[in-house]
């Protein structure tokens, strides 16, 4: 990759490649007063600061020249996932920024770069971004890491009815392997959880609080959960019936609601550190057995709820799950999250991380899913543009197929 950036930049210098026009991205339209000629779809990465990075200490010099890299070819958008977990990627799990508050501490990725005071070079990339006219936001997930026990003594976690985590690991596996999976799935409904999230996305906003804004990935239920004590009670608390008594429909209304107000006292903390940050959330997955609309209901992701958050945009996953079929159902996913403006996330990554199993991607798949956007985007006044991921982890015919399709 360093090679072809240094062709790029010399040909930046020397004027023959221009840089993408400036207008608002993802401000749900255009600046400018003819805003229907103007519209323009963004294209971007989201990359990560540790996540399959494996054993390299990706620091200023990487990031830096992927800015250069997306300014040459009208690249406008860079997601930054701000953490990493150890079950899907050996090597680096925790927190990739130097904490504060001293109940993340025990989270903190000492092999990250970026996690230690003196060599946090994260505040020089969005000082950079932002010259370069590059819009940079980061990815904080819904979840807990190894740590998160100690810090936060009594948190709950998503549990099925038998008292089982949601996510049961093998008897063979070993206990770094069972402890990063047992300290993830957080229940939203435990106040602990909550607070742990608070204090995790204050800690990263007010120490770069220059950033554009902030995604989440879940808070989400499954169709098996939640039996932890929390749920249990907030349930029996909100609508006078235990799990055992309640209806689906009303079950299904309930979690909605839950989630959606869990993304509203969120959405307050974060409008609190910088009112001009905008906010974003992953939702809408393409499920391969077609039942788009339970998925969504099992996870509280109704739509109807979510837009009572008032959310920027939303993030749709088209994972290549569907293989060819996957624009149909990326199709239906979007159309089932309308009115929600989206900006869909495109996994192009050929090789996967432990654990999380997806077809590979070449250079044909990812021409044909960008064709598409490029298509689509014509017809749906709210599909606001495609990111691709995970930057850091991509052969270069992939990424290559990607600057010739944009």
């Amino acid at each position: 990759m360093q090679t072809k950036r240094r062709q790029f930049l010399k040909l930046m210098g020397s004027g023959l490649v221009c840089s993408a026009g400036s207008f608002n991205l993802l401000s749900c339209s255009p600046s400018g007063k003819n805003q229907e000629k103007e519209r323009n779809m963004i294209f971007g990465w989201t990359t990560c600061l540790t996540y399959q990075a494996e054993d390299r200490k990706l620091g200023y010099d990487y990031f830096s020249g992927l800015l250069d890299e997306m300014k040459i070819h009208g690249m406008t958008h860079l997601i930054v996932m701000m953490a990493s977990h150890g079950y899907f990627s050996p090597g680096n799990h925790g927190l990739a920024w130097p904490v504060k508050n001293p109940k993340l501490m025990l989270q903190l990725d000492k092999n990250a770069l970026n996690a230690h005071e003196e060599t946090d070079f994260f505040p020089r990339i969005i000082e950079k971004a932002h010259e370069t006219g590059i819009k940079l936001f980061i990815e904080i997930k819904y979840l807990g890491m190894i740590g998160v026990k100690e810090g936060y003594p009594g948190i709950e976690f998503l549990t099925k009815q038998n008292g089982d985590y949601t996510h049961k690991t093998a008897p063979d596996t070993d206990d770094y392997e069972r402890n990063a999976i047992e300290a993830m799935h957080i229940c939203c409904d435990s106040e602990l959880a909550h607070q742990y999230m608070r204090d995790k996305i204050q800690d990263v906003l007010e120490r770069y609080i220059n950033l554009d804004g902030i995604v989440l990935e879940h808070p989400s239920y499954t169709g098996e959960s939640c039996y932890c004590q929390s749920s249990r009670s907030k349930l029996l608390q909100d609508t006078g019936k235990d799990r055992h008594e309640i209806e689906t429909e009303e079950l299904l209304k309930w979690k909605g609601i839950r989630i959606r107000d869990t993304l509203i006292d969120l959405k307050k903390l974060v409008k609190s550190i910088n009112p001009k940050f905008k906010y974003g959330f992953y939702t809408g997955v393409p499920a391969t057995d077609g039942n788009i609309v339970g998925f969504q209901d099992n996870r509280g992701h109704r739509t109807e709820t979510l837009a009572q958050v008032g959310f920027d945009f939303v993030m749709p996953y088209c994972e290549g799950r569907n293989r060819d079929k996957e624009p149909e159902m990326i199709e239906k996913v979007i159309d089932h999250l309308a009115p929600l403006k989206f900006y869909l996330h495109t996994t192009i990554r050929r090789d996967m991380p432990r654990h999380y199993k997806l077809p590979p991607k070449g250079p044909q798949y990812i021409k044909n899913i960008i064709k598409w956007g490029k298509e689509y985007f014509k017809k749906n006044d709210r599909f606001l543009g495609m990111t691709f991921f995970n930057e850091v982890k991509i052969p270069e015919e992939n990424r290559q197929a990607v600057y010739d399709s944009i």
